[in-house]
C-alpha cells in the first residue's frame, strides 16, 4: 500500500524535526490528538506515524504518560 502524502509529510517532517534537535532528546511529544489537530489529519494517521518512529528507534512510547525522543 502506497503511504498517503499526509503520512510521509508528517514522517519526514516529525524526523527532521527530531534529527535537527528541534525536538530534543527525552523531549514529550505533543499528544496524539494535538498532533492530528496540528497537522489536520485523523487520529489514525497519527498513530501510524508514531509507530513508524517508534520501529525506526526515534521514539520510545512510556504507558500512561506519553511518547518521547530517544536519547
Amino acid at each position: 500500500m502506497e503511504p498517503t502524502t499526509s503520512y510521509r509529510h508528517i514522517l519526514d517532517d516529525l524526523v527532521r524535526r527530531i534529527e535537527s534537535g528541534e525536538l530534543a532528546p527525552g523531549e514529550k511529544l505533543p499528544s496524539t490528538v494535538r498532533l492530528a489537530a496540528d497537522y489536520s489529519v485523523s487520529i489514525s494517521t497519527i498513530h501510524r506515524v508514531t509507530t513508524t518512529l517508534e520501529d525506526r528507534g526515534l521514539i520510545r512510547g512510556v504507558p500512561g504518560k506519553g511518547r518521547y525522543v530517544r536519547s
